[in-house]
């Protein structure tokens, strides 16, 4: 096997460019290639921007987005004549907040309604959402879009010092399942890459015990990771008394919210900042931290999507608007995730800033009077008692349901002086406690601590 310094020598040398090169060669695979170094080129090109000349470029690019958006896809056609919007006008961003909000049910029933006549089908690329609130949505990707979005993993990896063909290993799941990967191909593009898998999906002691050893024989310079699995991994090592001796370079976690008390436990055992990276399925990197140490604030990919939130609000929903989808545009797309935007920030306008990313929309604990509980508070009221995960269920009629994986310890007291905090925070509320020997996770393997089943407002 060869050293971890000659793999990365050879890899960043040689495998990953004739690689690369071959792409650029074939002519299936030459505009995705080609558009993965525009999207290179212009992030290290731009880093230096101030504000104005950000938004500057983004409302020019947004522009073209739009049109190409009208004069491609009958979705858009049709909604800017309902609408009374000329797409070939030169639109500001107050006039962009006035277009109506694309929902993921719009994404399912628009169909090939949504994707571009202007893109061979050849070239199209389907993606979908991991369906943990439903439904999968369908997605289309084109050359550019695949190009973009492979760039913003790159750059934000570099920025990090992890450059391409650093040895990384994926403490992942989902539909890269480690042990599916068992082709030739697959395998021989991992070593080029120098990256390896690590299924997060079953975990034990016993497995944990394994990773840990061949993390220590290998000591790769970052390890990319589901939270939670993450956090799993730091709780077995400070339990057996063990220092790791890796990552060399960083720590970046994705996929699953990272949590304060999973952020802390991680930092303590590995002596590093956490980079938590902020994206979905369905629109691809958004958001980076890159200085955890300093802030916790989200770099946003601007340019590539534009994150807006919905409302005036501090705390909103996030709506996204894809500056290169050439094959299934969207525009003013409801995520379904809430963030704690910066002061100031309006409908329609880019934020390049995300304070936090504080879940799912539908993870709210919600009260009678229409008002709702941010579900990061939820976290921060159990920290000081012996608690290992929870989630929390609320039924219909707003009672709530907390249910807890305890740590040694938990007893009569903890149980007491929870129902306590919890019944103060949620005022009116029927708050019950179970214990549990785990915690349900999506279909996608992802924690999702709250699950409400009132609908406020009839929405």
């Amino acid at each position: 096997m060869l050293g971890a310094k000659t793999h990365e020598l050879l890899s960043r040398g040689a495998l990953l460019p004739l690689w690369r090169l071959q792409r650029v060669a074939r002519g299936s695979r030459r505009a995705a290639a080609l558009h993965y170094f525009d999207g290179l080129r212009f992030r290290r090109r731009a880093a230096g921007w101030g504000a104005e000349q950000r938004r500057a470029w983004v409302l020019e690019r947004l522009r073209f987005a739009v049109r190409r958006a009208a004069s491609e896809t009958d979705y858009y056609a049709e909604l800017f004549q309902s609408a009374g919007f000329n797409p070939l006008s030169d639109f500001g961003f107050e006039e962009f907040a006035q277009l109506p909000v694309l929902e993921r049910d719009d994404v399912r029933r628009a169909g090939f309604g949504l994707v571009s006549q202007a893109v061979p089908r050849s070239l199209l690329r389907k993606d979908a959402t991991g369906g943990s609130t439903g439904a999968p949505t369908e997605v289309w990707l084109g050359p550019e879009e695949a190009g973009w979005r492979e760039s913003a993993i790159e750059y934000a990896l570099e920025r990090v010092g992890v450059p391409a063909g650093a040895a990384t290993a994926f403490f992942w799941g989902h539909h890269l399942d480690p042990l599916a990967r068992e082709s030739l191909l697959e395998r021989y593009h991992d070593f080029e890459a120098n990256v390896r898998w690590f299924d997060c999906f079953r975990l034990s002691s016993e497995v944990l015990e394994g990773y840990h050893k061949e993390f220590e024989r290998w000591r790769p310079a970052c390890i990319i990771a589901y939270a939670g699995a993450l956090a799993a991994l730091a709780e077995h090592l400070t339990a057996c008394g063990l220092r790791p001796n890796y990552p060399r370079r960083a720590l970046v976690t994705g996929a699953e919210k990272l949590w304060p008390e999973h952020r802390e436990v991680v930092e303590r055992t590995f002596g590093r900042p956490v980079h938590e990276r902020y994206g979905s399925r369905d629109v691809g990197p958004m958001g980076f931290q890159f200085e955890p140490g300093r802030t916790h604030d989200f770099e946003v990919d601007w340019s590539n999507v534009v994150l807006e939130p919905e409302t005036p609000e501090r705390d909103s929903g996030i709506l996204v608007t894809k500056l290169h989808a050439d094959a299934m545009p969207l525009i003013r797309y409801r995520i379904g995730d809430l963030a704690h935007f910066p002061d100031g920030s309006r409908p329609g306008h880019p934020a390049f800033v995300l304070h936090e990313v504080l879940g799912r929309d539908l993870d709210r604990i919600w009260l009678p009077d229409g008002c709702w509980l941010n579900p990061l508070q939820l976290p921060h009221m159990l920290k000081d008692y012996p608690v290992r995960e929870f989630f929390i269920i609320q039924r219909r009629d707003y009672s709530v349901e907390l249910c807890i994986v305890p740590r040694e310890g938990f007893g009569e007291e903890s149980r007491g002086a929870i129902l306590t905090a919890a019944s103060a925070n949620l005022p009116n509320i029927d708050v019950s406690l179970v214990l549990v020997e785990s915690v349900p996770r999506t279909k996608s393997n992802k924690w999702r601590p709250v699950v409400s089943e009132v609908v406020p407002g009839g929405r």
